[in-house]
């Protein structure tokens, strides 16, 4: 459960980072130009992805600590993508090979 709410909250942050104006981004033209074309959607879709990562910390964690635990995922996902995004290392690969090392981190 907080593997998923960790891999929910980095993708809905990578949404509001690829919508920036502000930011360098170095991405492919498929995925530059559908950022481009439909920004509002893809904002809505990081609003709808952090929600869901914020409800599911609070389903397992509580009120209190699943905000505090929602903060801090959020904190540790904005770093990484702020400073490995630009890199060119963020891709899906690794992001599936650190989710799937984390949930079996957590079945454990």
């Amino acid at each position: 459960m907080i593997t998923l709410s960790i891999l929910f909250t980095l993708l809905g942050f990578e949404f509001f980072y690829q919508t920036s104006k502000k930011a360098e981004l170095y991405r492919s033209e498929k995925i530059a130009e559908w950022f481009g074309a439909n920004e509002t959607l893809a904002k809505a879709f990081g609003t709808a992805l952090l929600a869901f990562a914020l409800g599911l910390s609070v389903l397992h964690l509580g009120i209190g600590s699943g905000i505090f635990a929602f903060v801090c995922m959020l904190m540790f996902t904005g770093s990484l993508v702020v400073l490995i995004a630009p890199l060119g290392k963020m891709k899906i690969t690794w992001v599936m090979g650190g989710m799937i090392t984390l949930f079996i981190l957590e079945i454990l």
